[in-house]
Parts: structure tokens; sequence; C-alpha cells
């Protein structure tokens, strides 16, 4: 089995060695954009730990600089007295920003600044990626720092220019930052423009630290599993894209669940798919050969719809004495077709069985709970026939396939695909190569008699949900894939005169 041992480029997304980042600081007459204006923009342009190019200049602003500003920045009136205005410098800045990533440190105010420049000239505002800086550091290197103003961060990180509240050395400094920064991201994997722009959530996380395994997984379909520090698997996945997906744990998902999984969590493993329907194949395989302790917590069986509902009419306490005389008309007595608080298991046999014939002693019951108002019984009498359906379906969909042979399929983003009797054959690179791959992985992956019905289901599925993405080259038996599943009544069908009633009811 080959491992994967380096990534390409494009397994990267947007290397960052070639990412173009233009850094860029404002100085302005005040705070909020809707009440002040620019005095100075300039911009730096950097790829590749490289400066390129410079920007600045002085712009003239629509009132008087305050003193306390020009104590600050020391620019005065008088210095922007010839400068261009705002309208006049917009475009030479903007071809020099062009689709650039642009980089500031607390950005927002820089850009509030520009967009509000841009929109009053009638122009679109920016719409190019953004880096700050500062949060940056306050994920990165927070611990280091009493505070994470630009000066303090130059400082102490011993940076090549110092800030000093003109918008160019503020530039060169953030530069300088940046370079800073990202040096110390790579620790935590950080290799590509996608993931530097998800850095700030990922670092938040509490197991940031174990970020590093993720490094060499690519931007590919597959299966990943998640290992403890004693080789015992926690948890398999399915992907199309596997360094997305697993990297996705350190973001926004603050499940209980996923806190536990990512504690235990020593090690990842992955086998790399020619496409989606493989790996969910290889996906069912390994969690029925291994059966981890996570996919096991992810399947609690949701509380039936009918456990709470109103009690059967005979159950109903009967009347005292003579209260009995001054009951309204008693409810007739109801024979129910469905249970509360459990869900009935069908047979193979019923399942093909005339679905008229199944759903009709359900639509007799739910027409007869309409007609009674009771309908909390009737939307539960709804859902359990809503399974029923479902599984009818199910059942025509994996008995076509089973039917039809051998199946020549095209799947988009896939290529050729081989079933036999609905199972996927194991031809070609079907079942992809591995890296960091757990020794069990190639005998897990080997299809025991009685997983057969539970891939043809996994399959019919997949198949049944992703239409657009298939082709059918070639069909062994086409009689085979005759059973429509599509044709199933609904209920409201089978209801006749009590259609309207049972419409309003569920």
């Amino acid at each position: 089995m080959a491992l994967v041992v380096q990534r390409s480029f494009d397994d990267l997304g947007t290397p960052l060695s070639e990412v173009t980042f233009v850094v860029l600081d404002v100085e302005t007459t005040g705070g909020s954009p809707a009440t002040s204006s620019l005095t100075e923009v300039a911009a730096a342009r950097y790829r590749g730990g490289e400066m390129l190019g410079t920007f600045q200049t002085l712009v003239k602003p629509d009132e008087r600089i305050p003193p306390f500003i020009t104590a600050l920045t020391g620019i005065s009136d008088a210095m922007v007295a010839d400068a261009p205005t705002i309208g006049a410098m917009l475009p030479t800045f903007l071809e020099f920003v062009g689709g650039a990533v642009i980089v500031g440190h607390n950005v927002r105010f820089d850009l509030s600044f520009l967009n509000h420049a841009l929109v009053s000239t009638g122009r679109d505002r920016l719409q190019n990626a953004t880096v700050d800086t500062l949060a940056l550091a306050r994920r990165l290197i927070r611990d280091m720092v009493p505070n994470c103003k630009l000066g303090t961060l130059a400082a102490v990180l011993n940076l090549s220019h110092q800030p000093s509240h003109r918008a160019l050395t503020d530039v060169l400094a953030t530069g300088d930052l940046l370079h800073a920064l990202l040096e110390r991201a790579g620790s935590f994997g950080i290799l590509g423009l996608e993931e530097l722009l998800d850095l700030p959530r990922l670092v938040g996380h509490p197991q940031a630290a174990k970020l590093r395994l993720t490094t060499r997984l690519p931007h590919r379909p597959g299966v990943y599993w998640f290992t403890d520090a004693a080789g015992n698997i926690l948890y398999v996945g399915k992907a199309t894209d596997l360094h997305s997906r697993v990297r996705s744990y350190f973001t926004g998902d603050r499940r209980p669940k996923i806190g536990r999984l990512l504690r235990q969590l020593h090690a990842i493993h992955y086998r790399v798919c020619p496409g989606p329907l493989a790996a969910v194949v290889i996906e069912g395989r390994l969690i029925r050969a291994w059966a981890p302790p996570f996919n096991r917590m992810g399947k609690v069986r949701r509380k039936d719809p009918g456990t709470a509902v109103r009690p059967a009419a005979d159950a109903r306490p009967e009347p005292a004495g003579d209260d009995r005389a001054h009951q309204p008309h008693q409810q007739p007595e109801r024979r129910a077709v469905t249970r509360p608080g459990r869900r009935r298991k069908w047979t193979t046999d019923e399942l093909a069985a005339d679905p008229a014939e199944l759903l009709m002693p359900m639509a007799k019951e739910l027409a007869h709970l309409a007609q009674l108002q009771w309908y909390e019984d009737a939307a539960r009498v709804r859902d359990e026939a809503d399974r029923l359906r479902h599984l009818i379906g199910q059942h025509r969909r994996v008995e076509s396939l089973r039917e039809a042979g051998r199946v020549d399929l095209y799947v988009d983003g896939e290529g050729a695909v081989e079933l036999d009797g609905g199972l996927l054959t194991e031809s070609g690179t079907m079942f992809g190569s591995g890296g960091g791959v757990h020794g069990s992985a190639d005998s897990a992956l080997a299809m025991t008699k009685d997983g057969h019905e539970h891939e043809r289901i996994i399959v019919a599925q997949w198949l049944h949900a992703n239409p657009e993405r298939v082709r059918v080259l070639k069909v062994e038996s086409p009689d085979g894939m005759s059973m429509p599943a599509n044709r199933i009544p609904r209920m409201t069908e089978l209801c006749g005169p009590m259609r309207e009633q049972v419409d309003a009811a569920v």
C-alpha cells in the first residue's frame, strides 16, 4: 500500500509562498468614517517574504485636522493642503491592491474608512480576502506579550521596523509582524491561504496543538480514522476533502462528543479514494468491521414521536355514579394499527408486498384519528407511515440493484464504477491508497457475506441522493432495474373522502 509522504501544491490549496499580500494602514482625523476623513494611506506588496513595492500618499481631508491628531501623527493642515482628494487618490490605490490578500493590524478599522470612501465616490466596496495580524497575534503569541498593540509586538519580537503613527512606517512594521506570525503558524501546519484565513478559529481550539496531525492530509476524497495512544480506533469518517473535513473538527464544532474525541486523539490515518461513492462504501465497511466507539455514540436512537400521545378511548377512566349521565357522547373505541412508544420491524417479504396494501391500514387509522381531532396521534401515524414509505422505497432500490447483476456506471468526479448485484467491485484502484495507514485496514476492507445487505443499502442510498452525478453505461439484466421506487402512494391518496381533513390535521 502506497504511503502519501508529500503533497502537491494543488493539495495545499494556495501555498502561502505563492500568495500576494498587500499590507495597508491609514491615518485619519478621527475614529469614525461617518464623521472623520482620511489623511494618509500607505501599502506594501509582499510575496514569498519579499517586498515587491510600496504605495504612500497624503490625502486632503474634508475638515481641519484636530490638534491632538497632529500631535499624534505629525500630519498638519499645511502638509495636506496640496494633497490629492480621496476621489483622485483611489484609482491608483485600487490598482496597487489589485486582487491581493489585504493585511492590517486591526484591519477592520482601515477597511471601514477605505470602504466608506469607495462607496461615497460611487465605487464598490473591497471584496479581497483579509488577514488581521491583531487576531493572529492574539491566537499565536498572546502568552508572550503584555498586550497585542503593534508597538508592543514590534518591540518584543525585535522587528526591523517600529511603528510611529505614520502610515508607511506602520505598514512596514505590520509586514514584519505578518511574516513573524506566519513562521509561528507553520508549527500548527498552516501552509496554505485557506488555512491561514481559518487560523484564528483553529488555534483558538483547546486541542489546537494536535493540528499538526492534519498537516499531511490531502485535499482529496477519502476515508479517515482517529486512533488513541494505544492504537485503538476511535472514529471513522468520510470526506470529499480530507484535509478540510478533519481540520473542521478544530473550528466551530463544540459538541461534547467532539471534545472527548479530540482529547483522546493521538494519530490520524486516511485512505484516498477516487470519489465519494467509494469513500462511503469504505467508510461503511470499516465501521462494520471495527465498530468504533464514537461512531456508535452518533447512532443514539431518537425518541419515537409517539411516546407522548393521547390515551386510547378505552383506556380512559369511566365517570363514577350519576356523573355518567352528564357526559358528552363517548368517542368510539379505537383499535390502533400502530403502537405508541415503539417502531415495528418490517421483514423483506412484507416490504416486497403491494405498497397500497401495507399503507391502507395506516391510512384508515389516520383518517379515523383526524375525524376525532386526535391530532397528536394522527401525527404519530403519519410519521410511521412516512418511515414505512421510506423503507419500501429503499427496499425497491436495493432489489433493483441486486437483480440488475453487473452494472457499469460513470460517476462525475470518480470515473468508471462497476457494481455486481449492488456491491461495489474492487476493480482497479477503486479502494484507493492510504497514508499513515492502520495495519488492519486491508483486512477490514474484505467484504463479508453478512455485510452484503448493509452495503447494498449504502450504495442504493448514495445513488438515489446523487442522480445528477451518475450515468448508467451498461446493465447486465435491464429488467432487474424496472422496479420504480417513486410511485409509492402517499397517505392523502389513500384516505379517500377524508383527504382534506387529513391534510388539515397533519
